[in-house]
C-alpha cells in the first residue's frame, strides 16, 4: 500500500459512518485520516463530500482543489470538482473545467458518459462530441454511445453524419425503437427514400416494453406522413398513442386545477400592483405550448446581434421552487397551495437568483432568450419577478397547435397529448391561460401568431423585435444562416428558410379529429380562426 494512502478499512469505516446518517462521526474519524495521511487524495474527496452536508461551500471546494494537487491526472476527481461546483452554482467555472477535461483520455466509459451528459445538458455540444467519438474508439459496439453522438450532430446541424451513426446503430440492433424513431424525425422521407418497410416488419414484432413499441409506431406514422399516406399515418400513430398511453398514470383533472389556481392567485389587480422585481431588461421569454413555433421565433430574433439565445433553461422553475422553500413551507404541499403559497415569495431575490444562475450561458448581454415552453404557466411570476423582462407568447391554429402535438413523442413530459380527449381539455384550459395574461399584461406580454411568421415574417419580425426594444436588423430575417446550436424536436428544421408546408396539415385528418375539433369548437376556441 502507498504510504501516503490511508488502509482502505479505515475509509471504508468513514464511508459506513457517513451512509448511515452519522455526519459529525464521519467527519471526525476522516479528519484522524487526514492528519495521519495528509497526501490521501481519496480521503480529500471524502471530507469534501462531508462538508457538503453540511453547507460549508468554499471549505467544500477546497478539500477537493487539495485531491486534485495530489492527483492530477486522476479523472474521477476532477470529474467530481466539475460536479460539485455545478452543484454549489458554480456553474461558469463547471463548464470550463469540463471542455478542458473533455480533450483528456478516458478509459472509464463511465466517466466519460457522465462527462459527456454534463457538457450536453450546458449545451456544449461540441465538446460532448468529442467525448462520444472517443467512447466510441473504446467501444465501438456500444450503440447508446452511438446514439447519443448522432443527438449531438443533429443539435450541431450535422444532420447527414447523424443518419449515417443511425443507419449503423440499426444494423447492430434492428428492433431498437429510440434509433428508429430519431432517424424518421432526422428529415423528410420521400417516396423515393424512406423506411416505411423496415418499419412495418418492426412494428410487428413483440415489445417487452411499450415505450420502446410506441416509438417505432410514431416513427412509421411519421414516415407514412411524409409520404402523404394520411389515413395510414393516422391509424398507426392512433395506435401508437394508445399503447404509450396506457403505460403511465396521468390525472389531467390535476393539471385544469393547477393552471385555474394559477389564474386565481395572480389576477389581473395583483399582476398590475407596482413592481418589487429585479429591473433588469436582459431576458426575453417565449413561450407556449410545444410545437406552437417557438424554435422558430427563437431563432428569427436570436439572429439580432444584441440577443442571445441561451436555449431552453429550466432555472426560473428551480429558483422559484427554491423561493418558495425559503418560506418554510412543506415541499409536499399540493401544487394548488403552493401556487396560493408562491405569491407571497420575495420576487426581487427570485429575479436576481435566475438572472445569475444563467449567467453561464447568457453571459453579460443586452438580451437573451429564454425559450422553456412550460413557462407559460408562469408568466406571472416572471412578470412580478423581471417586471421589465419581455414575454412573447406564441400561438397557432388550434387544430394545427394540436395535432401537432399530439404527433410528437415526448414521453416524460405533456403526458395530456396522448389522447385526444385530454389533448382537447388540456388546450382549452391553456388557451384560457394564456388570453389571461395577455389582457393582463398588455405591454409587457405580446401573443405572436406562428402564420403570420409563416406568411409576413418581415412585418412580424419586425414588430417583435420594436416590442422588445431593439432596432431592426436585416439578420433576423436570415435566420436560416445563423450556425446557433439547437438541442430542441426542431433541431433538423431549424436551419432551413421558411416553409408552409405545416400549416393546415390538420385538414388531412380532419375526418379523424372531429371529436377534437367539437370540444374547440363548443369552448369558442376556433372562432378567431375562420
Amino acid at each position: 500500500m502507498n504510504q501516503h494512502q490511508a488502509p482502505i478499512e479505515l475509509q471504508q469505516q468513514v464511508q459506513n459512518k457517513a451512509q448511515q446518517g452519522q455526519w459529525a462521526q464521519a467527519q471526525h474519524l476522516n479528519e484522524q485520516l487526514l492528519k495521519a495521511y495528509p497526501k490521501d487524495a481519496q480521503a480529500w474527496i471524502n471530507h469534501s463530500m462531508l462538508l457538503f452536508q453540511t453547507g460549508q461551500k468554499q471549505a467544500v471546494i477546497k478539500a477537493i482543489e487539495q485531491a486534485c494537487q495530489i492527483a492530477p491526472d486522476d479523472l474521477a476527481f476532477q470529474l467530481h470538482r466539475i460536479m460539485a461546483l455545478e452543484a454549489l452554482s458554480e456553474v461558469k467555472r463547471a463548464i470550463e473545467l469540463a471542455n478542458e477535461l473533455a480533450d483528456k483520455s478516458f478509459k472509464s466509459n463511465q466517466q466519460l458518459e457522465s462527462l459527456a451528459a454534463f457538457l450536453n445538458k450546458h449545451q456544449q455540444f461540441p465538446s460532448a462530441a468529442n467525448l462520444y467519438q472517443q467512447g466510441l474508439k473504446l467501444q465501438p459496439k456500444n450503440n447508446q454511445l452511438r446514439l447519443n453522438l448522432a443527438m449531438t450532430q443533429q443539435y450541431l446541424g450535422q444532420i447527414e453524419s447523424a443518419n449515417e451513426l443511425a443507419d449503423q446503430a440499426i444494423i447492430q440492433e434492428p428492433h431498437n425503437g429510440d434509433v428508429h424513431f430519431f432517424r424518421s424525425h432526422l428529415k423528410r422521407q420521400t417516396e423515393d427514400s424512406n423506411h416505411i418497410k423496415a418499419l412495418q416488419q418492426t412494428s410487428k414484432q413483440t415489445f417487452s416494453n411499450p415505450t420502446q413499441q410506441a416509438k417505432v409506431l410514431f416513427a412509421l406514422a411519421k414516415e407514412l406522413e411524409d409520404c402523404q399516406q394520411y389515413q395510414d399515418s393516422f391509424e398507426t400513430r392512433s395506435q401508437g398513442a394508445k399503447v404509450y398511453r396506457h403505460s403511465f398514470q396521468y390525472d389531467l383533472q390535476s393539471d385544469l386545477d393547477f393552471m385555474q389556481a394559477i389564474q386565481d392567485a395572480y389576477h389581473r389587480e395583483f399582476l398590475q400592483r407596482k413592481p418589487d422585481g429585479c429591473t433588469t431588461q436582459e431576458p426575453i421569454f417565449i413561450v407556449g405550448l410545444p410545437r406552437s413555433g417557438t424554435t422558430l421565433l427563437e431563432r428569427i430574433i436570436g439572429s439580432h446581434s444584441e440577443i442571445v439565445s441561451a436555449g431552453e433553461l429550466t432555472n426560473f422553475n428551480r429558483c422559484m421552487l427554491s423561493g418558495i422553500q425559503q418560506l418554510g413551507l412543506n415541499p409536499q404541499m399540493p401544487r394548488k397551495q403552493m401556487v396560493a403559497a408562491s405569491v407571497k415569495i420575495n420576487f426581487n431575490a427570485l429575479g436576481e437568483n435566475y438572472l445569475q444562475s444563467t449567467r453561464p450561458i447568457s453571459g453579460i448581454t443586452p438580451h437573451f432568450i429564454d425559450k422553456f415552453p412550460q413557462n407559460a404557466q408562469y408568466v406571472g411570476l416572471i412578470h412580478r419577478a423581471l417586471p421589465r423582462a419581455k414575454i412573447l407568447i406564441l400561438e397557432r391554429h388550434p387544430l394545427d397547435v394540436c395535432y401537432a402535438v399530439y404527433k410528437q413523442m415526448f414521453t416524460d413530459i405533456y403526458q395530456f397529448s396522448y389522447d385526444l380527449d385530454e389533448l382537447a381539455q388540456y388546450y382549452i384550459r391553456h388557451q384560457q391561460l394564456m388570453n389571461h395574461w395577455q389582457s393582463a399584461l398588455p405591454d409587457q406580454v405580446k401573443t405572436v401568431r406562428y402564420e403570420d411568421l409563416i406568411s409576413e415574417l418581415e412585418t412580424t419580425a419586425k414588430q417583435v423585435v420594436e416590442f422588445c426594444g431593439l432596432e431592426w436588423q436585416e439578420a433576423c430575417i436570415n435566420f436560416h444562416q445563423n450556425q446557433q446550436t439547437s438541442n430542441t424536436a426542431s433541431a433538423s428544421q431549424v436551419r432551413q428558410k421558411i416553409y408552409s408546408t405545416s400549416v393546415g396539415l390538420w385538414k388531412n385528418y380532419e375526418d379523424q379529429l372531429k371529436p377534437l375539433i367539437t370540444q374547440l369548437q363548443q369552448a369558442g376556441c376556433l372562432k378567431d380562426w375562420l
